[in-house]
């Protein structure tokens, strides 16, 4: 199994505030979901949800609106694992590391990741 990249991490710091937003909603729908079975949702459950609704349209329009961390990388090292001399990036900006698996080099690793993209 693949662990995320420097890039997938912070496409997801990017995305948090409205990943965080959509938690809140779907914990306001659960709610009203559960007062259903209790009578009905009260006043207070539908501000709660209204709110969770324009929490999320907010969070979107913010990270829509938001430049996206593009990585800087240069090499600073060869990898230790890789025995075709492929090479350790670390962006300039956020300081993530990242390997570069290169099938000019005849790694593996290399060749399958070109075939992929």
């Amino acid at each position: 199994m693949l662990e995320p990249t420097v890039a997938d991490l912070a496409a997801i710091e990017q995305e948090w505030p409205l990943i965080a937003a959509d938690l809140d909603l779907l914990d306001a729908e659960i709610a009203m979901l559960y007062a259903a079975d209790d009578g009905g949702p009260t006043a207070l459950d539908w501000r709660r949800l209204r709110r969770a609704e324009a929490r999320v349209t907010r969070a979107a329009a913010e990270v829509t609106a938001r430049p996206a961390h593009v990585c800087n990388l240069i090499e600073v090292r060869l990898t230790t694992d890789c025995r075709y001399g492929c090479k350790i990036l670390r962006c300039q900006t956020c300081g993530g590391e990242q390997v570069s698996h290169r099938a000019v080099y005849g790694c593996p690793a290399g060749q399958s990741a070109t075939r992929v993209a």
